[in-house]
């Protein structure tokens, strides 16, 4: 058993890095691009919006799928669907038309296959590697993603002004075909539950049992609403940041890149760490700390602009954002990980997949209007004073949960060994 989950992991991490690579270097791509052939800022914006919207619209539907059908045949089916579409994107591109449509188009169906390919997924991976390697495997597949995402602007920038962007594209269709392929030979069903057969009450009932399932269980209806909550004031930090370096603080576009892949970093570095320890005890002390520290940090991530700092040199206050936004994504890891794993425990295989996508549509759905508000309330206020504001509110979340300690109880209760319960059913 121990042979098999080793191969799962080793081909499930060698399938994510290529197609996060590959997906990574050609989005690159396709902005630049953008931005270079139309010359406009909304335009590279609506790629954006086409590639958010359908995973905040669908996750629940993918969700639903994916506890109704075999996980396996639909991550092997939206991998290969992927390369079969980006193949008619390539051939329509160069012999048909370059207009910006297409890339469009070719955006928004990739997102919407990407939402079913994640769902099947996400939901999969305790199947995969069992409980006891589960925080491993989940910490690896964050080191993957975020490894590729260093990696994909980098390679993306050098590949740019060398190659066509029907290159990009045929880069990215390898990536889904060998993501594929190693999906054939991962074992994701290891530890599954047999699934019944799936009543003939359509997707909508599969729906309202998933929203139903969710309402009856305090912890992940109170996770939801605190995602949500944590979510929307997070949103201020890739608004304010490109606006407090390059526009407040007058730093270049290639000191904001570092800046900014120093995120990545920090996700990459505190993956690696988690998933080579124990799994974590006492969650509920990692998680609210984690929560505690993401606030401080946001509220001083401010502090360039604060009025007796603004003197303060560059030089000084380029490694100072560089070391506060590789803490952020550490403690974001802290936070998430421990968060997931008690989820994908906690959660029966018939639910799973619902869970873990109504969970990531209401943390995801309050991030556009974020962005709306805050660049919108960064015209009318200092951004020390924004970023102070939005750490404060997720303190005050902090000491509202610390004074009622009920979702610390909750959290206490649901990392505790459901043996006893499951022996009695």
């Amino acid at each position: 058993m121990e042979a098999q989950i080793k191969r799962n992991i080793t081909l499930f991490l060698a399938g994510k890095m290529t197609a996060v690579l590959g997906s990574s270097i050609y989005g690159f791509a396709i902005g630049l691009y953008i931005l270079a052939e139309t010359g406009s800022s909304l335009n590279f914006a609506i790629t954006l919006i086409l590639s958010a919207l359908p995973r905040i619209l669908l996750s629940p539907v993918a969700g639903a799928l994916s506890d109704r059908w075999d996980r396996k045949k639909i991550i092997i089916i939206s991998d290969f669907a992927c390369a079969v579409w980006l193949i008619a994107i390539l051939l329509l591109y160069l012999f048909a038309t370059q207009e910006i449509w297409l890339l469009y188009t070719a955006t928004a169906v990739l997102s919407i296959l990407n939402t079913f390919y994640s769902a099947a997924v996400t939901s999969a991976i305790y199947n995969m590697v069992g409980p006891d390697t589960l925080q491993k495997a989940m910490s690896l597949n964050q080191a993957a993603a975020s490894s590729s995402a260093i990696l994909g602007p980098v390679l993306g920038g050098v590949f740019f002004g060398i190659f066509h962007l029907s290159v990009f594209m045929l880069i990215n269709i390898i990536a889904f075909t060998v993501s594929g392929i190693t999906s054939l030979l991962i074992q994701y069903n290891l530890f599954a539950e047999k699934k019944e057969k799936p009543e003939e009450n359509g997707m909508i009932y599969d729906l309202k049992m998933g929203v139903s399932y969710v309402k009856n269980q305090p912890f992940i209806k109170n996770l939801i609403i605190i995602s949500i909550w944590l979510n929307f004031w997070f949103a201020v930090f890739p608004v304010a940041m490109p606006y407090l370096v390059l526009t407040v603080r007058e730093m270049s576009s290639l000191q904001l890149g570092i800046i900014e892949g120093a995120f990545s970093v920090g996700m990459l570095i505190m993956s690696v760490v988690l998933s080579a320890r124990p799994e974590v005890k006492r969650k509920e002390v990692t998680i609210f700390g984690g929560i505690m520290a993401m606030s401080l940090i946001i509220a001083m991530l401010g502090l360039p602009n604060f009025p007796g700092l603004m003197g303060t040199s560059n030089s000084i206050m380029f490694p100072f954002l560089i070391g506060m936004v590789l803490l952020l994504s550490s403690v974001i890891m802290v936070i998430n990980i421990p968060v997931m794993v008690l989820l994908q425990k906690g959660t029966p295989d018939a639910y799973r997949g619902r869970v873990m996508s109504l969970l990531e549509t209401g943390a995801s759905a309050m991030t556009p209007l974020g962005f709306i508000f805050f660049g919108f309330l960064l015209e009318k206020m200092p951004v020390w004073i924004l970023m102070a504001a939005c750490g404060g509110s997720i303190l005050v979340l902090i000491l509202y949960h610390l004074q009622k300690r009920t979702f610390i109880q909750l959290l206490r209760d649901a990392d505790q060994p459901k043996t006893e319960i499951s022996s009695q059913a």
